[in-house]
């Protein structure tokens, strides 16, 4: 039974849909029942001009024509990447017809997640998988922040408090602008340090990656923070970009998972590597929460590596982050299949993690996951996909697993599965 505090955070009409959703379907149940549809991913002979053709032209189609165009791709002696991305093309049409066709609401949200996660989860396994790790990381976090002394309330609201602590604030000048940026860099660089412990295959990009302040006008407009991709061989260089215009809203212990998110291990790691695969726009159509998991997953990983054994603090904002990350996906399939109106929704967020981070008010993520249903929810399953592909394989190297979730860029899960096989 889950306690009282719980129950009205997680919402009891919820999990009592989820029994019966475990925690290894996303690979255990579906993942494996791919194999045969990539058959010929490992075919020696590549024919990549002529079918990168066919996947141009069938990309200006409407979604119907397009898959007829893509049934008639021989897809024979395609090269692995080649063959991804006609498989991908392929399922995305497949959903993307059948989206179009849905009888009803609810049956539009579950394809529309399967379109957007590239995994066969349903919307109550999304969610199961989601509110499983939820009340992990809240019982790990009520642990820390009772560690440092928080020990009255939800979690939710320790975290409130300790976000409006001004003890961790940075100042609010160039001064203090400039020493949370050269914070970043320095936790940027004990991520760098780290990746061989994950990675076996570390591109050059990596050692040109940076943390770097936004010009003074962007800050004043109040600019999102944004990357700009290293090229892969180190031939140019990368940076995060990040917001400090309302740097009171930055606690310090908040952003050492913002620089392994954004840059290593995650968004500048990954990018550089799949702009060297160069995979069709139609395979990226069909893998929308790849990324996005990705970087998610970065951030555990860089937990797993140590980052945070000596900044009980640090880890504190690690944890949180993982709450917003999982709340947006439980609030995305409450919203869109339990039937939770926006103030619910804003209510569970509230009680879940404390307060909005600087970039995703409350409000805004409510109104996106009401206009583009299952995003939110597809980058907590890749990023838990992720997780059961490596555990799947941990008899092996783990570093080899990374190393070819990554070789071919954005990819439908369920097509990548049976990479890891060989």
């Amino acid at each position: 039974m889950l306690p009282e505090r719980e129950k009205r955070i997680f919402g009891p009409s919820a999990i009592a849909l989820c029994k019966g959703a475990g925690r290894d379907m996303l690979i255990d149940r579906r993942f494996v029942l791919v194999g045969g549809t990539l058959a010929l991913i490992a075919a020696a002979q590549p024919q990549d001009a002529a079918v990168s053709a066919e996947l141009d032209e069938a990309a200006k189609l409407p979604p119907a024509e397009r898959l007829a165009r893509l049934r008639r791709i021989d897809r024979r002696e395609l090269d692995t990447s080649i063959a991804l991305d006609v498989a991908a093309a392929l399922r995305g049409a497949e959903l993307e017809v059948a989206i179009a066709g849905a009888a009803d609401l609810q049956a539009r949200y579950a394809l529309q997640l399967r379109l957007q996660s590239g995994t066969e989860a349903t919307p109550a396994e999304a969610y199961a998988f989601a509110l499983d790790r939820a009340r992990l990381i809240t019982a790990r976090a009520a642990r820390l922040l009772r560690d440092e002394g928080l020990v009255d309330g939800s979690v939710a609201e320790r975290l409130r408090r300790l976000a409006r602590d001004p003890r961790y604030f940075y100042s609010d000048d160039d001064a203090g602008r400039d020493r949370a940026v050269a914070d970043m860099n320095r936790w940027l660089d004990a991520a760098r340090a780290r990746l061989p412990q994950q990675f076996g295959m570390i591109p050059r990009a990596v050692d040109r990656v940076t943390v770097r302040r936004m010009s003074p006008a962007d800050e004043a407009a109040g600019k999102a923070g944004y990357r700009v991709i290293p090229g892969y061989d180190g031939s140019t260089p990368g940076a995060y970009f990040v917001d400090l215009h309302d740097i009171g809203r930055r606690p310090s212990w908040t952003l050492p998972s913002v620089v392994h998110h954004e840059t290593l291990p995650g968004h500048l790691l990954q990018l550089p590597l799949q702009d060297r695969a160069a995979p069709h726009p139609l395979r990226l159509r069909s893998a929308a929460g790849f990324v996005e998991g990705w970087a998610i997953y970065a951030e555990q990983l860089a937990a797993e590596a140590g980052a945070y054994a000596q900044d009980r603090r640090a880890e504190i904002g690690y944890l949180q982050w993982l709450l917003f990350r999982l709340g947006r996906a439980m609030m995305d399939v409450g919203i869109n299949v339990f039937g939770w109106t926006d103030a619910a929704a804003l209510a569970f967020l509230r009680d879940l993690q404390g307060d909005p981070v600087i970039f995703a008010p409350f409000e805004k993520d409510i109104a996106r996951a009401r206009t583009e249903p299952g995003a939110y929810a597809a980058h907590a399953l890749n990023w838990l996909g992720f997780e059961q592909l490596v555990a799947r394989r941990r008899s092996g190297d783990a570093r080899r697993v990374h190393d070819r979730l990554l070789a071919y860029g954005a990819a439908p899960l369920v097509l990548l599965a049976p990479l890891l096989a060989h």
